[in-house]
């Protein structure tokens, strides 16, 4: 998936990019810093997430979204902003935007962000007719896990992209590591939810010594 970052302020863009970089299957096609060079970037090249800020000189982010939707650019856009304002944030979901975070933010907020999205374009992707349970995955209706996670104190939207991977292998046993690979979140995010979904029988873990080394846990979906 190709993704463009269009930030003003070249710290935060290279804190963006560093987040997207080590996510397999994220390739970051370019940097700029306003909405009119971004505008002739995405006439110009293919890109399928932009990174946005709102503030930003000569064409701001909400003015982007504008334009390109006048154009026709459907392109799929997480804003990345300290605009936090309900007449920005309001606009923009009426733009379409897929997520919204509020700097600052956190790491895990952000590759939840992008987690989000690539499920998303994963389930549209995979088929031309949705079921129910696809349409809710993709919209972030959790169910019996989105229940638990509140009551946990944990992000429902989390513990639904953790779900929906494993749903998605059931034979597949992840290690930690495998998983925040597959879902780009951190091993230690993962592994705090992993036991959380373990504990309410929604998974299950086993022990893997054939490893040539130290046992290492692998954990499935509750069949």
């Amino acid at each position: 998936m190709k993704v463009l970052i269009v930030e003003d302020d070249p710290m935060v863009a290279q804190i963006n990019k560093g987040y997207l970089d080590p996510i397999r299957g994220i390739d970051v096609v370019g940097m700029v810093a306003n909405g009119r060079d971004a505008l002739e970037f995405v006439k110009a090249n293919t890109v399928d997430l932009i990174i946005l800020d709102v503030y930003m000189p000569q064409v701001n982010g909400l003015e982007l979204l504008t334009e390109m939707r006048r154009a026709g650019l459907e392109i799929d856009v997480i804003m990345v902003t300290a605009a936090n304002e309900a007449g920005h944030i309001d606009a923009a979901l009426r733009l379409g935007v897929v997520d919204y975070l509020v700097k600052p933010f956190t790491e895990t907020r952000f590759r939840e962000a992008i987690g989000k999205w690539a499920l998303k374009k994963r389930i549209l992707l995979s088929t031309d007719v949705l079921s129910q349970d696809l349409i809710d995955k993709m919209i972030g209706s959790g169910g019996e896990s989105q229940v638990l996670a509140v009551r946990k104190g944990m992000q429902p939207a989390t513990l639904n992209t953790i779900m929906d991977a494993l749903k998605d292998n059931p034979e597949t046993r992840f290690t930690c590591d495998e998983l925040a690979s597959t879902v780009g979140l951190s091993k230690v995010t993962i592994r705090r939810y992993l036991n959380h979904l373990v504990e309410e029988r929604m998974a299950e873990s086993m022990i893997d010594y054939d490893t040539g080394g130290r046992p290492s846990v692998r954990y499935r979906v509750k069949k």
